[in-house]
C-alpha cells in the first residue's frame, strides 16, 4: 500500500472505525499498528464493518430525537458527530449520492442498493477520490463481497438473494 493512500485506505479500514474499548471485529488485523483506527486484513472486512455499524444505528441506536435512525441526517450525525465533522456537508453528500434529500425518512440499510450507495458515500467522503472510475477506490466485486459479509445481499426480481438456491 503507497503511504500517500489515505489512512483509511492504508488500514483496508475506508470509514475510519475507531477502535472501542473490548471491540473485536471480524477481520481485524492482529497487529494494530494505528492507535485510533481499526486496521483490517483486507478491504472486505473495513466495508463489512462499514455496513454492521449501519445495521446497528438503524436496529438498537436512536436518533437524538428518540425516533429510529432512518433518514441519511439521522445516519451521518452519529457516524460523524457534529463535534468532530461538518455534519450537514456530510448529510448532504451522502443524501446526494442516494439521490434522497437528507431528511428523507424510511432509508432501508438492509436494501442491497441503498447499504451499498451509502457505503460507496461514506468512503469517498472519509476518504477522497479513489483512482477508479466515479472517483471510487474499490471496485464492485469487493464492494458486493463486504456487503455479503455483513448479511447484506442483493436481491433477484423474484425477491431470492442472488445465488441462492430455490
Amino acid at each position: 500500500m503507497r503511504p500517500e493512500n489515505p489512512r483509511g485506505i492504508r488500514n483496508f479500514n475506508p470509514g475510519n472505525i475507531r477502535h472501542a474499548k473490548g471491540v473485536r471485529w471480524q477481520g481485524m488485523a492482529v497487529a494494530q499498528d494505528d492507535q485510533a483506527f481499526v486496521q483490517y486484513t483486507a478491504p472486505r472486512w473495513g466495508i463489512r464493518a462499514i455496513a454492521r455499524v449501519l445495521i446497528t444505528y438503524q436496529d438498537k441506536r436512536r436518533a437524538a430525537d428518540g425516533s429510529r435512525i432512518d433518514t441519511v441526517r439521522e445516519i451521518i450525525e452519529r457516524w460523524a458527530p457534529p463535534s468532530e465533522n461538518n455534519t450537514n456537508a456530510y448529510a448532504a453528500s451522502v443524501a446526494r449520492a442516494l439521490g434522497l434529500d437528507p431528511d428523507h425518512e424510511g432509508v432501508d440499510v438492509y436494501d442491497f442498493d441503498v447499504m451499498r450507495t451509502l457505503v460507496l458515500a461514506i468512503i469517498r467522503h472519509e476518504n477522497g477520490a479513489g483512482p477508479l472510475p466515479g472517483g471510487q477506490w474499490y471496485g464492485e466485486s469487493i464492494i458486493a463481497d463486504g456487503l455479503t459479509l455483513a448479511g447484506i445481499e442483493r436481491r433477484t426480481k423474484h425477491g431470492q438473494a442472488s445465488g441462492s438456491a430455490a
